[in-house]
């Protein structure tokens, strides 16, 4: 993922170390070629003061003959040494760190190279008969000028890692409206879609919040309707649903023909299931504007499952089928909301009795593993194949079209599971008989109130 931030820093940062590195080195380049400059002149300058203060009279040849013990009072003063001589090559004065084998009388700068690199300025002075020579360290004279350069680079050096972090926090500075758009945006949902709201919003930026806030306020609408209709819808077909449903029974009474009772027998079964598929449509209508339960609070999870076990017993006996709760003796607490939880397990338990055959079981298990509640539904159907353990959770899908019900039930469960931030799965049974357990952990056991 590009961050514009980091794309902006380093586009920024780049172009000001190239143009630094430039600045840099040219200030380098200029700083030693001046420092040579002003070590030519102080050659010369130090030529023209011997010149000024060793009178030829007082001369002798060669007095010193590099004899004389000499101790530098600092390194650098052995950069400059200079001689006297007379226009024949005798030598009339020299320094003790002249160095050896200077042999050119020519006027001017040569670079010499002895026992290592040289500058000579040599000096004439015709009015005395004379020639008056100053050398100079290459070796010293080089590191001078760099350390020269240096002290004026260093500067820009220390400033740039400043320019650099100043750039990085003036960019983050500017880029904040859109890392809270981010974090707004992020937060909606679709029981909260109100506008953005931003102090400070810029102008390239203007557009974009505008068309969000536009496009939120659609959502909004368009959600608000999709609940009413569904909710009015099915408010609606319960009443008349129901009304003909008491009537087929009616009709199913006074008919004599088994012809017209098998009708009516079929006509009941339709309406039963449409009767299921509106309460389910009601349910989802409830659920799914929900991010965030309402009433959320300690339940009781044993207690409510005896009370959803006590419910179904009748459906069971009626379809011959043996339904059973296993649970530990001390009573386990999930955080949730008990309407919703009922209708979650009410759900899987009408399930797994619709797609049980006849003399089957159907247990439903709570446990406690590793500090979580584990709540299971066990039933000797059919099972579900693995490749639809998945599609089963999708509304309106149904594996098999000729077994009673509407595709909704396991969406509901779902939903509702997600909603208490519990984890859902469909598993083949563990003691490899037919059937299919479905397995939910909740998210820690809470302790009981006292």
């Amino acid at each position: 993922m590009t961050s514009i931030r980091r794309a902006l820093s380093a586009s920024l940062l780049g172009l000001v170390s190239c143009a630094g590195l430039v600045a840099a080195a040219l200030s380098f380049w200029a700083a030693t070629d001046e420092a040579e400059e002003l070590f030519d002149a102080q050659m010369a300058q130090m030529a023209r003061l011997v010149g000024q203060l060793v009178h030829t009279g007082e001369l002798t040849r060669n007095p010193l003959g590099g004899t004389a013990e000499w101790l530098p009072a600092h390194p650098y003063e052995k950069q400059l040494s200079y001689r006297i001589a007379a226009p024949n090559g005798d030598i009339l004065l020299v320094s003790p760190s002249f160095p050896q084998g200077v042999s050119t009388m020519e006027q001017g700068y040569r670079d010499l190279q002895l026992d290592k690199q040289w500058r000579l300025f040599t000096l004439e002075q015709p009015a005395r008969q004379r020639l008056i020579q100053v050398v100079q360290d290459k070796h010293i004279r080089n590191e001078l000028a760099i350390k020269v350069a240096l002290t004026n680079i260093l500067p820009l050096l220390i400033f740039f890692p400043i320019l650099g972090l100043t750039i990085w926090w003036l960019i983050g500075f500017h880029l904040k409206p859109l890392v809270t758009i981010s974090q707004q945006v992020s937060t909606r949902s679709s029981d909260h879609l109100e506008p953005l709201e931003l102090r400070r919003v810029p102008d390239e930026i203007d557009g974009l919040v505008g068309a969000l806030n536009a496009l939120l306020a659609r959502l909004q609408q368009s959600f608000e309707r999709e609940r009413r209709f569904t909710a009015d819808a099915a408010h609606e077909l319960r009443t008349p649903l129901a009304a003909l449903q008491i009537h087929c029974q009616n009709l199913a009474q006074d008919l004599h023909h088994q012809e017209g009772k098998t009708s009516c027998q079929q006509m009941l079964k339709g309406l039963s299931q449409l009767n299921r598929i509106v309460e389910q449509l009601l349910q989802l209508s409830r659920l799914d504007p929900q991010e965030q339960l309402p009433d959320s609070g300690q339940i009781n999870l044993s207690e409510l499952c005896r009370e959803l076990i006590g419910d179904q017993v009748g459906f069971a006996i009626k379809r011959r089928i043996d339904l059973g709760l296993n649970a530990p003796d001390t009573d386990l607490y999930v955080q949730g909301n008990p309407l919703y939880l009922g209708l979650m397990l009410r759900n899987l338990i009408d399930n797994a009795l619709r797609y049980t055959p006849a003399d089957g079981e159907v247990t439903l298990s709570l446990s406690l593993v590793d500090h979580a509640v584990r709540c299971c539904l066990t039933d000797s159907g059919p099972g579900i194949d693995d490749a639809y353990k998945q599609r089963v959770f999708e509304r309106f899908y149904r594996r098999d079209r000729t077994e009673p019900g509407s595709g909704l039930g396991l969406s509901i469960v779902k939903l509702i599971a997600e909603r208490h931030h519990a984890q859902l799965q469909l598993i083949d049974r563990k003691d490899g008989k037919q059937g299919l357990m479905v397995q939910i952990d909740f998210s820690g056991h809470q302790p009981s109130a006292q």
